[in-house]
């Protein structure tokens, strides 16, 4: 039964499907209670329901997922443990599968952020019961701990988990070599932490490392990549926080020919929607350098072709998404356009925006009513 689980699971992975996943469930749970069944199948319960936890959308089934999970797995870690100490070994189960067991533990409390600080326990339990031969399991523990910290850091509003963060990504980064698959998944990550403390208080410090990461990160993959391009825009979301503290125009224009990059190289209407508002804010930043009229008229271009790819991928999918992007880009395109005082394009870019706005019913009712009011203030002076 283990082993079908465990084939179940695989087959999900690659089939992308839950049904695989699902099935392993219900056969595991119809057994997994009954009094004189095997210790062995509670942890593969639980780590079937670990499988399912990122293909679980709801919050609230993610939460419940997640708990079941953790308690499946710890009673698994507390057999463990009991079958060791009936063996004469008091100091419990050591090695390899008490680590492994640990950090699938960890791996389900850090939905949980109530548990967090316990899952960083575990996993600092894992990390002193791994060898040193043992880097794979090592670097589990490790990029676990790094997301550990990540919730922690949403969870308490709190810079310092985000040093942790990073802290545990560069430990793990050393035990991946550059030509190995988890070297370029691990980076993104990396430097999104990165670059989220050198966005909070006194960040300036982080923002030439989040440079760096970013750009080994874009560096791992091809440009035939489909992760190609959202890589390019992060690392032109950095060259402009490092332009921010430290007021260097390279790192702008490099910024703009990355993301006109990003554009050619992106496949989805709304990431190239994304990258040409990039683009036409850092127009507006260099514009502030150099005082060039041209580089405002290239603003609003950039916001006009980010408008028109989110009109695109408003007729595909994530449609609240794009309709909420192609109204604040026409916003933006419209205070451009005042700054370049041609009030009636600007007026026509408020009322498109308008438009978008009133389609995403109340929850845009604040942004809508503002809006109007500016509309009004531009067609009394016409």
């Amino acid at each position: 039964m283990v082993r079908r689980a465990q084939a179940l699971v695989r087959l999900g992975e690659l089939r992308e499907d839950t049904g695989a996943l699902r099935e392993a469930r219900s056969a595991l749970e119809a057994v997994s209670g009954a009094p004189a069944s095997d210790p062995a199948l509670r942890p593969a319960l639980g780590r079937v329901l670990l499988a399912l936890l990122p293909r679980t959308p709801d919050p609230a089934e993610r939460t419940a997922l997640a708990g079941e999970a953790a308690e499946h797995l710890a009673a698994g870690l507390a057999a463990a443990q009991a079958a060791a100490q009936a063996a004469a070994a008091p100091d419990g189960p050591s090695g390899a599968a008490a680590a492994r067991l640990r950090v699938e533990l960890a791996t389900a409390l850090r939905y949980l952020p109530g548990r967090l600080e316990e899952a960083a326990v575990q996993l600092g339990l894992a990390l002193t019961e791994a060898a040193a031969g043992e880097a794979e399991l090592r670097l589990a523990a490790l990029v676990c701990l790094a997301r550990v910290h990540r919730a922690r850091s949403a969870r308490d509003a709190d810079p310092a988990a985000l040093e942790d963060a990073a802290e545990a990504y560069g430990r793990a980064r050393r035990l991946i070599p550059r030509d190995a698959d988890a070297y370029g998944e691990l980076l993104p990550e990396w430097g999104d932490v990165l670059l989220d403390r050198a966005r909070a208080a006194d960040g300036r410090r982080f923002t030439s490392a989040a440079v760096r990461v970013l750009r080994d990160s874009r560096a791992a993959v091809p440009q035939s990549d489909p992760r190609s391009a959202q890589r390019l825009v992060r690392l032109a979301e950095g060259l402009r926080l490092r332009h921010a503290y430290e007021g260097d125009v390279v790192d702008l224009r490099e910024a703009e020919y990355l993301l006109e990059l990003a554009v050619r190289q992106s496949r989805s209407p709304l990431e190239q929607a994304r990258a040409w508002r990039e683009h036409g804010d850092v127009q507006q930043e260099i514009h502030a350098h150099t005082r060039a009229p041209d580089r405002l008229d290239r603003a609003a271009d950039s916001y006009r072709r980010a408008w028109r790819c989110a009109l695109a991928a408003d007729r595909e999918d994530r449609r609240d998404v794009a309709v909420e992007l192609g109204a604040r880009v026409q916003e933006l395109r419209g205070e451009v356009l005042e700054r370049l005082a041609r009030p009636r394009a600007a007026l026509d870019a408020y009322r498109s925006a308008l438009e978008l706005w009133t389609r995403l019913g109340d929850a845009a009712a604040g942004r809508r009513e503002a809006l109007g009011s500016r509309v009004r203030t531009l067609e009394a002076g016409l």
